[in-house]
C-alpha cells in the first residue's frame, strides 16, 4: 500500500487535522513521514486505539526486522481493556514491594490504564548461538520495536515505548513471560491530540561521520 492510500483506507483513519494535513503535504515523502515520528505520552492520546487488525499489520512490519537465522527474538502480547484491572494489581503490588507509599501504589494500579492501546514487547535472547551472539539478537529486538513504532505512525497514531520498574518484577515478568523469555517495554498508542515534535533541540551532528 502507498502511504497517499492511507488517506482512503477507511482500515486506517487518521482523525486528528493535524495528522491529515502531514499525509496530505508529504504522501509523496515517506522519509519525511518517518522524520516527523516523535513519541507522544499518554496525556496525548486518546481514543480510537489502533484496532486488533492493526495492531496485527504493525507487528509484521516488525518482523521486516534483520533477524539472523529467523531466531524472532522478540514478540507482542497486546492488553485487553478488560485486562487492565489484573494488570494495575499487579503494578500495585511491585509498587508496595519496592516500599512505596499508599499513594505511590495507587498512582501504580492506574498507570495501567495508561494510553488507549497498550502492548507488552517480549525478548528471547537465545546463548550459545555462535553465528547469532547475542548482540546481533538485541539489535532485532530494538529494530521489530522501531518498526513497530513506526508503523503506527504511518497509520496516522502515536505511541510511546515506556520500561521502568515494572518490566522489572518477577511477578510481571511470569505474567507475560515464558521459559527464557523478558519483558523488555510497554508500547502505548492511540489518535495524536496534538502534533508529535522533538522535546528539545536536536542535532544530526557526531551521528554520521566518514571513515578516516
Amino acid at each position: 500500500m502507498r502511504v497517499a492510500d492511507l488517506q482512503t483506507d477507511r482500515r486506517f483513519p487518521l482523525p486528528a487535522p493535524h495528522v491529515e494535513r502531514q499525509f496530505q503535504a508529504e504522501d509523496r515523502d515517506p522519509t519525511a513521514l518517518l522524520e516527523g515520528r516523535y513519541s507522544l505520552g499518554p496525556k496525548y492520546l486518546a481514543q480510537p486505539a489502533p484496532s486488533q487488525a492493526e495492531i496485527r499489520r504493525a507487528v509484521a512490519v516488525a518482523l521486516r526486522a534483520p533477524d539472523h537465522h529467523q531466531l524472532r527474538p522478540f514478540r507482542f502480547v497486546r492488553i485487553a481493556d478488560h485486562q487492565r484491572e489484573r494488570l494495575g494489581r499487579l503494578f500495585a503490588a511491585d509498587a508496595a514491594r519496592r516500599g512505596h507509599g499508599a499513594a505511590e501504589v495507587e498512582r501504580a494500579r492506574e498507570r495501567a490504564h495508561n494510553g488507549p492501546a497498550l502492548i507488552a514487547v517480549v525478548g528471547s535472547i537465545r546463548a550459545n548461538i555462535e553465528d547469532v551472539p547475542a548482540h546481533e539478537q538485541w539489535i532485532s529486538v530494538g529494530a521489530g520495536m522501531m518498526n513497530f513504532l513506526n508503523a503506527l505512525h504511518l497509520m496516522g497514531y502515536g505511541a510511546k515505548l515506556l520500561s521502568g520498574a515494572s518490566v522489572r518484577d518477577p511477578d510481571i515478568q511470569a505474567a507475560f513471560c515464558r521459559t527464557g523469555e523478558t519483558l523488555i517495554a510497554w508500547v502505548l498508542s492511540g489518535t495524536p491530540t496534538q502534533a508529535p515534535r522533538a522535546k528539545g533541540a536536536q542535532s544530526r551532528g557526531g551521528a554520521l561521520s566518514e571513515w578516516d
